[in-house]
């Protein structure tokens, strides 16, 4: 796969994210997990304006935004899952080029936070993940 290419999947990947946290977050009554899970959006969102950053510096246009599908327990269980994968996948990718290799270590390591924030979201409603 190209390296435009695995941006863009990266950015829709990122997008569907902040959806997924934002959607999470709308349906839970704990002010403070709703923070967790908006901390989460904000990052996933802020992952996104990197890569689209990256895309527009190598003239790409951006892919459209994703719709998420999922909402509440669902999107929360979902978005668990996929920031996992999504640390796996950004720290064992390689670039040829060092500012997209810091960029997607980078990414990589926030997603760890993430991972931990949608997991103790989960834990706190009653979870037990």
């Amino acid at each position: 796969m190209e390296v435009l290419e695995v941006l863009r999947r990266a950015y829709q990947d990122e997008l569907l994210d902040a959806l997924r946290a934002e959607r999470a977050a709308e349906g839970v009554p704990y002010p403070h997990v709703r923070a967790l899970l908006q901390e989460v959006a904000a990052r996933e969102r802020a992952h996104a304006e990197a890569i689209a950053e990256a895309l527009r510096k190598r003239g790409a246009s951006l892919p459209p935004a994703p719709k998420a599908g999922e909402e509440g327990w669902e999107a929360m269980l979902r978005l668990l899952s996929e920031e996992g994968f999504d640390r796996a996948y950004y720290l064992e990718s390689t670039f040829p080029d060092p500012e997209l290799e810091a960029l997607f270590t980078r990414l990589g390591q926030e997603e760890k936070l993430n991972q931990e924030a949608v997991r103790k979201a989960v834990v706190l409603i009653g979870g037990n993940v």
